[in-house]
């Protein structure tokens, strides 16, 4: 199985990595840290010798370099890129209120949580059509039903990735490819550094791993259209 990453060298997109590892012969992994990809790339390798493991290094907020680079990959390999899955998993956040974020902050949310998945998902397209499988998995959030105060640019971005993934998954139906909206509650990665809050009170990135390799495991007709996993004791939007 081939698959493509995006922000997979830490938190919930590692974790999917690491889940889905076992099944994979080929794997492109993307984010902004060049070292860290590099660092990751050989972490996979060891874990899976079989496994051919290539980088894309790109700041998502950049659209036009996300497209260049994507299309380069795409151009790379003398035969058609194939991909059985894509998940697109990347996101960033901003503090502050509507009133007062400054614009430039709110633009770079956005590219990043939203509109960097149409971008990839028009550059990927063609290797996912070509695919067994054909899934594209997108990591939203329950910020995408409800509102989070702290960080409100990061909830609109996460409700319009959610009406994004439904458009998506209408359009591409008929073509029998899924299309998958995930959306965790409070989950333990870096956007929770520095807080004082008791064990296990957030989900563990591993729990959003193990769902997508469970709906790479479906019958080819099944898809899972939206899955919301929060915490036991509910979510925290403060």
């Amino acid at each position: 199985m081939k698959g493509f990453i995006t922000g997979a060298t830490r938190g919930i997109g590692w974790a999917i990595t690491e889940a889905v590892l076992h099944r994979l012969t080929e794997l492109t992994i993307l984010a902004n840290d060049k070292e860290r990809l590099d660092v990751v790339a050989d972490k996979i390798r060891a874990l899976n010798k079989g496994c051919k493991v290539e980088v894309i290094s790109v700041d998502l907020a950049d659209l036009d370099s996300l497209s260049r680079l994507l299309r380069e990959w795409m151009a790379a390999e003398p035969q058609p890129r194939v991909l059985d899955f894509a998940v697109l998993n990347a996101g960033t956040y901003t503090d502050g209120n509507l009133a007062e974020i400054p614009i430039e902050s709110y633009v770079r949310d956005l590219n990043i949580n939203l509109n960097s998945h149409l971008v990839a998902t028009q550059e990927l397209l063609p290797a996912v059509r070509l695919g067994s499988r054909r899934r594209i998995f997108i990591t939203g959030s329950t910020a995408a039903y409800e509102p989070y105060p702290l960080v409100p640019s990061y909830g609109i971005a996460k409700a319009g990735l959610r009406a994004f993934a439904g458009n998506l998954r209408v359009e591409l139906a008929q073509e029998r490819i899924g299309v998958s909206f995930i959306a965790p509650g409070g989950t333990l990665t870096d956007m929770w550094a520095g807080e004082d809050l008791p064990p296990r009170r957030l989900l563990e990135p591993k729990d959003i791993g193990v769902l997508v390799d469970a709906c790479l495991s479906l019958s080819e007709q099944a898809v899972v259209e939206q899955l919301i996993v929060v915490p036991m004791e509910g979510d925290i939007h403060e």
